[in-house]
C-alpha cells in the first residue's frame, strides 16, 4: 500500500458526513474513490474519480460526452477561454479521444490533509461544469462559436 491511509480515511469521513455515496477500491499503489453528482446545467451529471497517492490526491471529473474530431479544436478554444485566470483547477481535453474533464489536485506532504482544500478540490469540478457546461454543449453541437458560448456563460 503506497497510498496515504490518513488521506483516505479523512476523505472517507468527509463523504460519510456529507451524505455522498462513493465506491472505493485499491489499485496499483493508489486508492480510488468514484462518485457521481447531479448538475444543474444541461449536462445533467458528471462522474469523479479521486486518486489518492502517498502525499496527495487528484480529483478528475468528467462528463458522459466527448468532443468529436470535427469539434475538438472549437472545444479546445472554449476550455482555454474558461481556464484563463482560473486560480484552482482546470479543464482538460484529450485531443486523441475527445474526453473532457476538470482536474484539481491537493498536496498534503507530511502535514495533515487540509480539509478545506480537500472540500474545494472535490466540489470545484462540479461547480465549474455547472458554470461552463451549457456553453460547452453549445460548442459541442455547433450552436455557438467558442467565443459566443464563453461570452454567454461568463456573465
Amino acid at each position: 500500500m503506497a497510498y496515504s491511509q490518513e488521506i483516505t480515511d479523512k476523505l472517507r469521513a468527509f463523504f460519510s458526513a456529507s451524505g455522498i455515496h462513493t465506491t472505493f477500491e485499491e489499485r496499483e499503489n493508489v486508492a480510488l474513490f468514484t462518485l457521481r453528482m447531479k448538475l444543474s446545467c444541461r449536462l445533467q451529471s458528471a462522474q469523479m474519480l479521486l486518486i489518492v497517492r502517498e502525499d496527495n490526491f487528484s480529483a478528475l471529473a468528467q462528463i458522459p460526452l466527448s468532443a468529436g474530431e470535427d469539434t475538438r479544436l472549437a472545444v479546445a478554444e472554449y476550455i482555454t477561454r474558461a481556464n484563463f485566470n482560473m486560480r484552482n483547477g482546470n479543464f482538460e481535453l484529450n485531443m486523441d479521444d475527445g474526453e473532457i474533464r476538470f482536474k484539481t489536485y491537493v498536496h498534503a506532504g507530511k502535514e495533515p490533509l487540509d480539509m478545506n482544500a480537500a472540500r474545494l478540490a472535490i466540489t470545484l469540478p462540479f461547480v465549474m461544469f455547472n458554470r461552463f457546461g451549457d456553453g460547452l454543449l453549445d460548442v459541442l453541437f455547433g450552436f455557438k462559436s467558442p467565443r459566443e458560448a464563453f461570452e454567454a456563460v461568463r456573465g
